[in-house]
């Protein structure tokens, strides 16, 4: 038998974090799925995204056990070059796992020092959907200077990306060059809680936003939709960071416009484990982002047999064909509409249908036992 494989992670954000959303949830399921077949070791921040202190109870600055990996958690005082470049050094391993494309410590420099020798590792890099035009939006200036600077210094020679899609593949692609090296392999999905069902009265429709409070994400958007919803009563929860303070307020008076058939209510941030249990309380996720790579909400909520009213932005498409739910072009804000009205409308046998639609739909999509074997295959290399 062959000797298991040890791959080093680096990632700005790792458990017991959860703020950053989505690149931690990958990390922990990716690791969890193959902790036997691989030996993973994470170096990673002391805090969670945007926080002032340190995890409580976990080690810093030396390699330590959390829920199963080996993860060394870097203090903000050695956050530099000379004290990463030396940790990867020292930190025995075959392959280097980065996942972010613009973090400087954990991808700009070690692609820097792959580059002029000072790492031997094989290098694969994950962007985690930050190539998509949605993520390159975002401080397009700089962004556009970096890949600039990539593409005259050569800094993504010998490098192996992995997409999770094929769209993600087409947008590799198209702005790194058709001669990259690459492997897609999805994601792999958080662990499906036990399903439950929910009451569902005719005229009567909850729904639930979850996800960091953002404009890519979204949430004024979906106000306004629930503007000119008429027919029907609509609860609509939001959880997640306000995570941009102003924008959380645009969004706060835009609600005000709201009639009286929409109840809009903010509640609270969710830890991971509690992200199932809170989705079974609703009929549907509803979630307009404007690009998403992979989305672990929007599985998680198809595992839990909800339905997803989303955008034409993310790696799930066809749904109204799977009767799973709507992806919808956010250019069409009247078919958003005419989405939460039919859901809103559903009695319970036809929404206990589009309920088991759901997971059946994100099951077949999602075969985890195939996908393990493609990261196995990944990691072989």
């Amino acid at each position: 038998m062959n000797a298991k494989k040890t791959i080093l992670i680096l990632c700005d954000w790792f458990l017991p974090g959860y703020l950053a959303g989505g690149p931690i949830q990958s990390i922990a399921t990716l690791t969890r799925h193959l902790g036997n077949d691989i030996d993973f070791k994470i170096i990673t921040t002391d805090r969670d995204f945007k926080s002032g202190k340190a995890y409580d109870d976990v080690k810093v600055n030396e390699w330590t056990m959390f829920a199963g990996r080996q993860v060394f958690y870097v203090s903000p005082e050695n956050m530099n070059q000379g004290f990463i470049l030396k940790l990867i050094g020292d930190t025995s391993h075959d392959t280097l796992y980065l996942n972010s494309l613009f973090s400087k410590l954990f991808t700009v420099y070690p692609l820097k020092w792959k580059q002029q020798g000072r790492l031997k590792s094989n290098i694969i890099l994950a962007p985690r959907g930050m190539l998509r035009d949605g993520a390159l939006a975002v401080k397009p200036f700089k962004k556009q200077v970096y890949l600039l600077y990539t593409k005259l210094t050569g800094l993504f020679k010998n490098v192996h990306w992995q997409s999770t899609s094929s769209q993600e593949t087409a947008e590799i692609k198209k702005r790194i060059g058709d001669h990259v090296q690459i492997s897609e392999v999805s994601n792999l999905p958080a662990a499906p809680a036990e399903i439950k069902s929910i009451e569902k009265q005719p005229g009567i429709l909850k729904l639930c936003f979850i996800a960091r409070i953002v404009d890519i994400k979204n949430l004024n958007f979906a106000i306004d939709v629930l503007k000119e919803v008429k027919d029907c009563q609509v609860l609509f929860d939001m959880y997640g960071p306000k995570e941009d303070e102003p924008y959380w307020e645009q969004c706060e008076q835009n609600a005000k416009a709201l009639q009286e058939n929409i109840v809009f209510t903010y509640k609270s941030v969710l830890k991971p484990e509690d992200i199932g249990s809170t989705i079974s309380q609703y009929h549907a996720l509803f979630l307009p982002t404007r690009t998403e790579n992979f989305g672990h909400i929007i599985v998680e909520s198809l595992q839990n047999a909800r339905p997803v009213i989303i955008s034409d932005q993310t790696p799930w498409r066809n749904l109204q064909k799977q009767n799973a739910g709507f992806d919808i072009s956010l250019h069409e804000k009247n078919k958003f509409v005419k989405a939460i009205t039919q859901l809103a409308m559903m009695d319970q046998t036809e929404f206990d249908n589009i309920c088991r639609s759901s997971a059946s739909f994100i099951n077949e999509k999602l075969n985890i036992e195939e996908i393990r074997k493609q990261y196995l295959s990944l990691f072989s290399a």
